[in-house]
């Protein structure tokens, strides 16, 4: 039996309830994207909500960011989480990306720098407070729960 979309999105919304955020919402973690959001851009209109089966791979990325989100006081905006296929091609993503998982999280920190960010989740990372991927880029960390530790910079 198909589940309507209505049905997904309220799973959804009780899915990341049961994670105890206290910063983010259900409708910040299904952002689809800048390119899907933009006519005219190559992957407009491309992108889609997570399928069910994949939800729990964006745990460790999520709480990190809800972490970052408190020990900062400030905003933190998730720029880029799950991609489809098309759309992660269509944008130019990495062929073997964590966001085709929705395991993977872009973030930018309003009034913090992406360097503070990103030595602020290595810290943690360091601590055991995940286990995963971590990217500085110029305006955005990207941080990944994957299971292996990983760093690089693109600045």
């Amino acid at each position: 039996m198909n589940i309507t979309e209505h049905e997904r999105v309220e799973g959804f919304e009780a899915f990341c309830k049961g994670l105890g955020l206290r910063h983010f919402s259900p409708r910040e973690l299904l952002s689809k994207g800048k390119a899907h959001e933009t006519p005219g851009h190559r992957g407009f209109g491309l992108n889609a909500d997570p399928p069910p089966e994949l939800w729990a791979n964006v745990i460790p990325a999520i709480t990190m960011a809800d972490r970052m989100r408190e020990h900062f006081g400030r905003p933190v905006v998730i720029l880029s989480a799950y991609r489809n296929a098309v759309y992660n091609v269509a944008i130019g993503g990495a062929s073997r990306s964590q966001h085709l998982k929705f395991s993977a999280l872009d973030l930018s920190c309003p009034g913090i720098t992406p360097q503070a960010c990103f030595d602020w989740l290595n810290i943690q990372r360091d601590r055991g407070a995940f286990c995963g991927g971590l990217g500085l880029y110029r305006s955005f960390v990207h941080v990944d729960g994957r299971g292996t530790n990983a760093t690089w910079i693109n600045t």
